[in-house]
């Protein structure tokens, strides 16, 4: 996309209070510095991994549908494959499911996500398995790759992202740009277009009003996303855990997200949001 991008707010020693006050509540990504120090996860190698779960056989998503494989020969083909040899972009694989021996190495959760209310008593079972999935999802992809669509998440969640091994570039619209970002038809929640770098203008002229930001990860990152749409390209082979976050000041709207999907039953909407309004003016 031509033209200077937005930048994204980058903070070191970042307080949990100017967190909530700047970026949950005014919903703004922020790239925070030293958050993940503690977390052993930031020496993992490709032996490390291969030595702790290597044996172990994943599922991983793709555009084809679920696929699977020993986790040692997929690090081999991202890690030690040759440029010209096709490596697995592996998506979405649950820690805690697929590879619980890595969960101790990420390790302690960040003070940002803690007051993360996707287990909180209020989320009824009958809500879809999307929104209660495994909480810590593992990317690992090749120099170069890049996630397939643009996207919004479901269910108006927001993310962080803990950037691992090497750099990956992540690239975020607001919300409300939405208009200029050319939805499918197949589904509202992913966009038409397919490169930023050299967009086609032509095509869609819209994108010349959208909001573009931009901002690289490294090791030891961690990037909050306040449900805005996004992609990434991978800049250095990369690994990076992310997580869904919902909080007290967020959860009306995914209720209306929910109450909009038919995800819950309509009649179970009112008395939640009763609740949780009491619940935020007795906590502010």
């Amino acid at each position: 996309m031509s033209g200077p991008f937005h930048a994204v707010p980058v903070k070191a020693n970042l307080s949990n209070e100017e967190f909530l006050r700047e970026h949950v509540l005014q919903r703004q990504p922020v790239l925070i510095k030293g958050a993940l120090k503690d977390w052993n996860a930031l020496n993992w190698t490709p032996q490390y991994l291969k030595d702790k779960v290597g044996a172990r056989p994943v599922r991983y998503r793709t555009e084809g549908g679920l696929k699977s494989g020993r986790f040692g020969d997929l690090i081999d083909l991202i890690f030690n494959g040759s440029s010209d040899a096709p490596a697995p972009y592996l998506r979405n694989i649950g820690l805690a499911e697929q590879l619980p021996e890595l969960v101790a190495d990420i390790r302690p959760e960040p003070v940002y996500s803690r007051n993360n209310w996707r287990s909180h008593f209020l989320m009824p079972s009958q809500w879809p398995p999307e929104v209660k999935k495994d909480l810590y999802e593992l990317f690992i992809s090749k120099a170069d790759a890049s996630f397939p669509y643009l996207h919004i998440d479901y269910w108006g969640m927001s993310s962080f992202l803990a950037q691992l091994v090497g750099e990956k570039e992540v690239i975020l619209f607001p919300p409300d740009d939405a208009p200029n970002l050319y939805q499918t038809v197949e589904n509202r929640l992913v966009s038409e277009i397919k490169a930023f770098d050299d967009p086609d203008y032509g095509r869609y002229p819209r994108l010349r009003s959208a909001r573009q930001h931009r901002v690289t990860i490294g090791p030891g990152d961690l990037l909050y996303n306040p449900a805005w749409w996004h992609t990434t390209r991978t800049r250095r082979t990369s690994a990076t855990v992310i997580w869904a976050y919902w909080n007290r000041h967020e959860w009306t709207h995914l209720l209306e997200e929910a109450r909009r999907a038919g995800g819950i039953r309509s009649r179970l909407l009112p008395p939640y949001l009763l609740f949780v309004g009491a619940c935020n003016r007795f906590a502010e």
